[in-house]
């Protein structure tokens, strides 16, 4: 019974305890946890919130809504008015036998509501919605090419974080190994078997590691930072990741490789090219149909009050408009489209060769960045045995502990050229496939 008792008051206090750290204000000194992002992750956040999608997105729909008013013109043009008027003294006036006067009309009033078909426009109205059609084609593409833009941007800073993390991540192995190496040369000192020199060439070389952890440390917040704004998530927020660079040398990327000529068709570049060439040729074609002559059909009903009497009435009514004088500057607009068109499709061929170039020059980047990782990851092994045995033949008595220390510094150089070279590699994938229209 009295275990019980005392159990049930240990549960009490445990309880009290509880609620009242609950109730405590939360330390204000301590750091927020950083969200970790995987990759996709981050390309997802990103295009959801980039600035640049947003942008690309109104415009995208300012075209649709051009379209659409671009599809009205087909319609009757229904217009109503209504006017009234007085004057001063009669419109009308007469003199009866130079006797008197007799005036007429001095107010009024008139309404109608009319409508107006287009019949025939010189096939302005129908390339008018081509026009639009194809402006709202190039918002689409424009969308697009903004959204690979960002995910290439994207790319990039998430592997250059993981990067920065990883040379972080080796640094502080050499700064722990050298605390070691510290003890070590300090007790043979104090055992009078090593000079205090070297204990102090330890030292030395331990701080200037320690002072590059702190640049690291910089980079990598300054790198969060700028990842958080790519993700429209706002500088301020706490972002990491979490990929790791591997120990392992990606497979050669032989199948990524696709040729020029063939990959030229999916980018968003070559399509906005073939795209210009079409708007240009509309837009000769609108040149043309603005001197050919325009027919309309129309009908109303009307209604006015003029000498006292109220009179409505119904109508139809065909307009043709002819232009004559209007040849003179449009037969000018239209060899200045056709030259439009010509420099736009010379244009075509000109940068559709450049494109096929670029995508050249990404391969041979991508592949010399595969080429360099494979010779950084080998000097790692190389490094490492010369650090192992560097350190046998200072135990014997065989080498200074210069020797150690440029072994030790020879060793985080490979493995951060490594991390550096595998960064490069990834941001040279993805430079290539967004080259060739396959970054989505």
């Amino acid at each position: 019974m009295k275990m019980k008792k005392i159990s049930m008051l240990f549960l009490g206090l445990t309880v009290l305890g509880l609620t009242v750290s609950a109730s405590m204000p939360a330390d204000e000194n301590v750091m927020p946890v950083d969200t970790i992002y995987t990759l996709e992750q981050c390309r997802q956040l990103a295009l959801a919130n980039n600035a640049a999608i947003r942008t690309a997105d109104n415009n995208l729909s300012a075209a649709t809504q051009m379209r659409r008013e671009a599809f009205t013109k087909y319609f009757p043009e229904l217009t109503g008015g209504v006017s009234a008027f007085r004057t001063n003294h009669d419109i009308l006036r007469y003199d009866v036998l130079h006797l008197f006067t007799l005036g007429l009309f001095d107010r009024g009033k008139a309404a109608g509501v009319w409508a107006l078909q287009p019949v025939f426009m010189g096939g302005q109205i129908v390339n008018g919605n081509k026009l639009a059609k194809v402006g709202e084609e190039v918002a689409r593409i424009r969308r697009q090419q903004a959204a690979d833009q960002v995910q290439l941007q994207t790319d990039g800073l998430y592997w250059q974080l993981v990067a920065l993390k990883a040379q972080k991540t080796t640094l502080q192995s050499v700064i722990t190994a050298l605390d070691s190496l510290g003890a070590d040369v300090k007790a043979a000192v104090d055992a009078g078997l090593a000079m205090n020199n070297d204990y102090l060439k330890v030292e030395l070389k331990r701080n200037g590691f320690k002072a590059d952890l702190v640049d690291l440390d910089n980079g990598i917040t300054l790198m969060k930072m700028l990842l958080a704004q790519q993700l429209g998530l706002g500088p301020e927020r706490k972002v990491d990741v979490e990929g790791i660079i591997p120990d392992s040398v990606p497979e050669y990327p032989s199948e990524l490789f696709i040729n020029p000529q063939e990959a030229l068709y999916l980018t968003d570049d070559h399509q906005l090219l073939v795209k210009n060439v079409e708007a240009r040729n509309i837009e000769r074609r609108m040149a043309v149909g603005k001197n050919m002559p325009q027919l309309a059909v129309g009908a109303g009903w009307f209604y006015h009050d003029a000498f006292g009497q109220n009179q409505n009435f119904a109508g139809v009514m065909v307009s043709l408009k002819v232009p004559i004088s209007g040849w003179w500057g449009g037969s000018h607009e239209i060899k200045r489209k056709k030259l439009e068109v010509e420099n736009a499709r010379t244009e075509l061929n000109d940068l559709s060769q450049k494109l096929e170039i670029e995508m050249s020059d990404k391969w041979d980047n991508l592949t010399a960045a595969h080429r360099k990782m494979v010779l950084a990851r080998e000097a790692i092994a190389q490094s490492e045995e010369n650090l192992r045995l560097n350190k046998i033949y200072y135990e014997a008595g065989m080498s200074t502990i210069t020797d150690l220390l440029e072994a030790e510094t020879l060793a985080r150089q490979a493995k951060d050229d490594y991390i550096a070279a595998y960064g490069q590699f990834k941001l040279s994938e993805a430079g290539y496939l967004n080259s060739t229209g396959r970054s989505r």
